[in-house]
């Protein structure tokens, strides 16, 4: 079984749409299936339309062959009161998206490997993975770029997979607007808001912004992005230490001077006091 974590972007519908087919034609031309797809959507974010359960309702009612999971981003912590208060006391805009990305992958690894599932399937295309290259380096976790990139081990203890990786978010975009029958238009195919404000603006939504508009003329810039990310070498996960929140390497630090990477001590509200 491997997991696919949904999100209402294209990426995501079209990966599961794909997906979908394939199995389909797999289960025509010999009546089995390589494998069971389980699909995963993470509720209570700060995204109102990650949060809307309907959306959801009606991928399942589309692709009904696959076993379909909801959470609770605060089942990553004890309580809706703990993610709220963790999330109130974020320094920065920044900070507080990073906290939540940060628990939404924990409870994505947690919910895998509790469910026996052999690896997760990211939605990430090119583009997405070029922005995590930057955004995490800005973060201070540079050292976990080559496993960002790629497919097969990771950091976490399960592979990790991108079968979107050598394409754009406006090629995804284009798919979904001519998939038959077509998808509605709350499945993300909207560009990205300018930023007219720098007060609530995140790394992330910089990043996102910037590569939205290079994949628009330069689209070459964005695979030599993660093309060049690719060929870090990468250090044998055994012989590293590993954040004990994010688990990217600890860059030869010895775990009792820190059990946090750089990007966490800068992302959790202690680390202002």
């Amino acid at each position: 079984m491997v997991l696919l974590p949904l999100s209402y972007t294209a990426s995501s519908v079209t990966l599961l749409h794909v997906l979908s087919q394939h199995l389909q034609g797999q289960t025509e031309k010999t009546g089995r299936t390589g494998f069971k797809l389980c699909v995963l959507h993470i509720l209570g974010g700060n995204s109102a339309n990650e949060d809307d359960e309907a959306p959801f309702d009606d991928l399942k009612a589309r692709y009904p062959q696959h076993d379909y999971h909801t959470v609770r981003l605060s089942e990553a912590l004890a309580s809706d009161d703990s993610l709220r208060s963790l999330l109130l006391k974020a320094p920065s805009a920044t900070s507080r998206q990073d906290i939540e990305q940060t628990l939404k992958q924990r409870l994505t690894i947690s919910f895998a490997k509790s469910h026996a599932c052999d690896a997760v399937i990211w939605d990430h295309s090119a583009t997405k993975l070029a922005e995590r290259t930057i955004s995490e380096t800005a973060k201070g976790r540079g050292i976990s770029l080559p496993w960002i990139v790629a497919d097969g081990d990771s950091l976490h203890g399960i592979p990790f997979y991108h079968p979107l990786r050598e394409l754009l978010n406006k090629e995804l975009k284009s798919y979904v607007e001519f998939a038959d029958p077509p998808f509605d238009a709350r499945f993300s195919t909207v560009d990205t808001k300018p930023i007219v404000s720098t007060k609530n603006t995140t790394i992330d939504d910089l990043v996102e912004q910037y590569f939205e508009s290079v994949e628009q003329d330069y689209p070459s810039i964005v695979a030599n992005v993660v093309r060049t990310t690719g060929k870090l070498p990468v250090k044998a996960i055994e012989q590293a230490e590993q954040c004990e929140l994010c688990c990217t390497p600890l860059q030869d630090r010895a775990p009792e001077k820190s059990r946090l990477c750089h990007g966490c001590i800068r992302m959790l509200p202690q680390a202002q006091d």
